[in-house]
């Protein structure tokens, strides 16, 4: 939304007072009280504005759009289309859980709802694949929803009952998810592809293109069909996800990271050991990509990993297929990859000699 925020300040809302102005900082994670005036440095003669607009890369720059409304503008920065939307945004602003829609059987509805906000971003990227992850949604994360205080209590929801694993349990849910893609398709929109999060097991992208079938539609045939890339399980058993039949996968690195390295990264204790660039994290991405480009599987990742120079220069060298980030910062990657993908053509011309 391009609004800055600090999150897990813990006591913010003790401390701050209803009406009471503050200036946050929120790269830095300071705020401040009262109102900062901000002064903008003042630029030397030689100093000119960066424009991305002319830069061209190998490697696809994609977005990350969870918020329709925002779609318009998030398709002005020339992304080469949308690389992840989630669609618990929409459900949350729906204000009724999946689970509640099937218990009422509203599925109907539901597909509605789905359809006017993936629609909104399909029409700010037209010709542009916009890669829809089905819903992920954790038992503590929406019980605020209508029907959420139904949800089941969790000892650690983060690796219980969500994902794939859930939607194949209420399979109802999970139709009405490819019906909304299915009738889009139906509309034009054929370049509205769909992924299964959190992924273990081969059976489970069996099952899910099963259920595609169903609703008239054969994956990677007629729509781009993938796989999130989020547990280590996925990383070993990517060579049969492959033979199974898949168009792409992308890679999550915050849970995929967390589930390498038994780190909750929300526990502040820990949260400093936290890296996508540990030896076992990378050598998952590796694998993976090597093995995707030899069944011409594409290859993608999300979140702000792929942000930094040093991954990305790991994802350039990998061979990635596209980076996407949040709108506001495609410039700043589109750079970011752009200089990786040189320095590896320098570094092989230094070679030859």
């Amino acid at each position: 939304m391009g609004t800055p925020c600090i999150v897990g300040t813990e006591h913010a809302t003790d401390l701050l007072k209803d009406g009471e102005v503050i200036t946050v900082h929120a790269t830095r994670g300071i705020v401040y009280e009262g109102k900062i005036e901000i002064q903008e440095a003042k630029k030397g003669v030689t100093e000119k504005a960066v424009s991305t607009a002319d830069l061209v890369t190998a490697t696809e720059i994609k977005v990350i759009m969870d918020l329709p409304d925002f779609a318009a503008k998030a398709a002005a920065t020339g992304a080469d289309g949308v690389g992840l939307v989630r669609l618990e945004i929409m459900i949350a602003n729906g204000g009724i859980h999946p689970a509640e829609y099937i218990r009422q059987k509203r599925e109907e509805d539901y597909v509605y709802m789905l359809k006017e906000g993936i629609r909104k971003i399909a029409k700010a990227f037209v010709h542009k694949p916009v890669w829809i992850r089905c819903s992920d949604m954790r038992s503590d994360e929406y019980r605020n929803l209508q029907g959420g205080e139904k949800e089941p209590h969790e000892t650690d929801p983060m690796i219980g009952w969500h994902g794939i694993r859930r939607l194949l349990d209420e399979r109802k849910i999970l139709q009405a998810e490819f019906q909304a893609v299915k009738e889009l398709h139906d509309e034009g929109f054929d370049t509205v592809g769909i992924m299964l999060p959190f992924v273990i097991r081969v059976d489970e992208l069996r099952r899910a293109k099963e259920i595609m079938r169903e609703v008239g539609i054969e994956p990677v045939k007629d729509i781009d069909f993938g796989v999130m890339i989020e547990t280590p399980a996925a990383c070993w058993i990517i060579e049969d996800l492959c033979k199974e039949g898949i168009s792409f996968v992308s890679f999550g690195t915050n849970d995929l990271t967390q589930l390498t390295l038994g780190i909750d990264r929300n526990n502040e204790r820990i949260a400093h050991l936290f890296s996508e660039m540990h030896p076992a994290v990378l050598g998952e991405i590796a694998k993976v990509i090597q093995v995707c480009k030899k069944y011409k599987v594409k290859t993608s990742i999300c979140g702000q990993a792929g942000s930094k120079m040093e991954m990305a220069e790991f994802l350039v060298k990998q061979g990635i297929d596209s980076i996407s980030a949040n709108a506001d910062v495609v410039d700043e990657i589109r750079q970011v990859v752009a200089r990786a993908e040189k320095k590896l053509l320098l570094d092989a011309e230094r070679k030859k000699f």
